[in-house]
């Protein structure tokens, strides 16, 4: 049964999920949080829960990616959709398609 259930949760993404471990910067409220991010998609992402901060769904954070050899990262807008034991999910604002494809740009081809 836990097999079906895990077919429609990934049935229901709009988007398909690339893995990723990067560290990133997070800032819900201008607080600085190190952090890493697990999965990456289109849509949103899968990142490490931050030390000292307790998240809640709907919370606005920025996520500020390295941009390999750019001296500038590449932020995006983004609130809190899942909080789990050790992250959460991260659906991301609408109208970010070009620095979300930037950043996909970033991480190079597919291994």
């Amino acid at each position: 049964m836990a097999d079906d259930h895990e077919y429609e949760q990934d049935e229901r993404r709009q988007f398909p999920r690339r893995q990723v471990v990067r560290a990133i910067m997070v800032r819900p409220n201008g607080h600085r949080h190190d952090a890493q991010v697990l999965d990456l998609s289109l849509g949103g992402a899968r990142v490490s829960l931050p030390q000292h901060w307790s998240p809640v769904n709907g919370a606005a954070l920025r996520l500020y990616f390295e941009n390999g050899d750019q001296d500038e990262s590449i932020t995006l807008h983004g609130h809190v959709t899942r909080v789990g034991l050790d992250d959460i999910g991260v659906e991301f604002d609408a109208s970010q398609e070009a620095h979300i494809r930037e950043l996909f740009a970033s991480l190079g081809p597919r291994q």
